[in-house]
């Protein structure tokens, strides 16, 4: 088991998430592995597919495999206890998790494909435009675990129609199976304690007057899409919004990694739009920092490679993150998408959640070029 770290969505759930657990299934034949073990990158790309016999079949080929590679947007503390869990629960499987925040996987990835190399079987990441961008690329292995499919049939037969023509959950599987919601991370704000004596009582406060002007950071629209339909919603709530941030002529972080450090290191006093994902740790280390959690969340997804060494591995680590223990692991803290996960903070019980797939994706692209006229980009 080894942690690396490296610093570098629209519709509200519906209440089918609190409904009781998943519905084991089984697997049908789907097809053979792709790229299993050949590094095949950007020179033949092979058709996403998924595990080529039953499941039993799949557990032992993930046994005889022995080991796994995953990138995580996640901190390398969350990571470490995820790899427990799932050791735990398939000891002949020695996981890997190294922490990327999500440009840095895009990129990564997109130079191994180029390269025809691979170094990674999972990742667990938030950009589904890059996802949606490189489907014909033949990166993506179709996702066909028993309790992914028991999990997405349980969000489709039980999602209610929406009645305010509100988007709603409706799945947890997209793009042909390639692409699963694992878990939901809650987003918000952080202030420095040291430099800031009164909590902002609000996302509107912050840019509201001058207080911040020239001592808050944000993250990078143009770093990933997430960030852009982020502050996009935050902007049909504010509408103003984005000219009050070019007028506050913020610093702009990669991710919420590098943000949170540099808010703990007092570089700014408040950040605007930050995730719990990346607060845990700086908040850990000691940091004069606060955070509030106005009741925001994105989705983070689970893909498998095609190029994966590990395929068989590959799907049964991504199966487990559906289970109740996988979700009490992999949520920890986080909003689960099964229900009735102790330790996770679940949608059900207030939490807006936002989800990339409602959302046009010439509307992403809008919102990317109003931030950076009013940025001054």
């Amino acid at each position: 088991m080894t942690t690396r770290g490296h610093n570098g969505v629209i519709s509200r759930v519906t209440r089918a998430f609190a409904l009781a657990c998943v519905i084991p299934l089984a697997v049908a034949a789907c097809g053979n592995y792709s790229g299993s073990g050949s590094g095949s990158g950007g020179n033949t790309p092979a058709p996403a597919q998924g595990p080529a016999a039953a499941w039993p079949d799949v557990l032992k080929a993930a046994d005889t495999e022995g080991k796994l590679q995953v990138w995580s947007v996640l901190s390398p503390a969350h990571n470490a206890e995820v790899e427990k869990a799932f050791e735990k629960a398939y000891p002949k499987i020695d996981i890997s998790i190294a922490q990327y925040g999500p440009p840095d996987i895009d990129t990564r990835v997109d130079a191994e494909h180029k390269a025809g190399i691979n170094s990674v079987d999972v990742l667990l990441s938030t950009d589904r435009m890059w996802h949606e961008q490189h489907l014909g690329d033949g990166y993506f292995q179709k996702i066909a675990g028993p309790d992914v499919v028991a999990a997405d049939k349980l969000v489709r037969g039980t999602a209610a129609p929406s009645t305010d023509g509100t988007p709603k959950s409706t799945q947890a599987l997209y793009d042909n199976d390639t692409r699963v919601i694992t878990l939901f991370a809650p987003w918000g704000y952080a202030w420095n304690t040291d430099a800031v004596k009164t909590p902002p009582p609000s996302f509107e406060s912050l840019f509201a007057g001058n207080t911040y002007q020239g001592r808050i950071g944000m993250n990078d629209p143009n770093t990933n899409s997430v960030n852009t339909v982020l502050f996009g919603k935050l902007s049909e709530r504010y509408p103003d919004l984005f000219q009050r941030l070019g007028a506050l002529h913020p610093t702009l972080y990669a991710s919420s990694g590098p943000a949170s450090e540099a808010l703990g290191a007092g570089a700014v006093n408040a950040i605007l739009a930050i995730s719990a994902a990346a607060v845990a740790p700086v908040k850990k280390a000691g940091f004069a920092f606060d955070t509030k959690f106005p009741a925001l969340a994105t989705p983070a997804y689970g893909e498998v490679l095609s190029s994966a060494h590990s395929p068989n591995a590959a799907q049964v680590f991504v199966n487990w993150l559906m289970t109740p223990q996988g979700q009490a692991a992999w949520a920890s803290g986080y909003a689960s998408v099964l229900p009735n996960i102790p330790t996770a903070k679940n949608p059900a019980a207030g939490i807006e959640v936002f989800e990339a797939e409602t959302v046009d994706p010439k509307q992403v692209a809008a919102w990317k070029d109003q931030l950076n006229k009013a940025l001054g980009r």
